[in-house]
């Protein structure tokens, strides 16, 4: 499978890879282990390092050989804002519709909110600081401080 990582039309999958990321710097691994990746991604290995390999020379990641993968600057505001809306989607799911949180439809729609529609949900939410599984929800710009 052929991935464009064109930052126009970064493709999900790209930004799944970059938001696995950052749960990984959220448990304290700041080096990413593609044995790590790939099962957190249900994808093989070599799959994982040939994306991983295309993301780094889009300037997403920097990749170690036999060390592990960590986000760029680049690649760490797409990921910020990609569990932004994810865990965003999941508070509204669960505080406002009452439903079961369904994750694939939170990562369904995580990669068609703009930053603007994302804003105006925290704000209805009332600026949630944690996602219904506790995770923390990275703030935004209509948040207080």
């Amino acid at each position: 499978m052929e991935i464009d990582l064109n930052p126009e039309e970064r493709s999900e999958s790209v930004e799944d890879y970059l938001e696995a990321l950052w749960v990984s710097e959220e448990e304290e691994k700041p080096l990413a282990k593609i044995k790590w990746i790939s099962s957190h991604l249900d994808v093989a290995p070599p799959s994982a390092v040939e994306i991983l390999k295309k993301m780094e020379k889009q300037g997403y990641v920097d990749y170690e050989t036999r060390k592990g993968v960590k986000l760029t600057k680049k690649g760490r505001k797409i990921a910020r804002q990609t569990i932004r809306n994810h865990r965003l989607i999941e508070t509204l799911m669960k505080k406002t519709l009452g439903q079961e949180v369904d994750e694939e439809v939170a990562c369904g729609i995580e990669h068609h909110l703009t930053k603007e529609f994302a804003d105006a949900l925290c704000t209805e939410l009332g600026h949630p600081r944690k996602c219904p599984h506790g995770n923390p929800i990275p703030k935004g710009d209509c948040c207080p401080d």
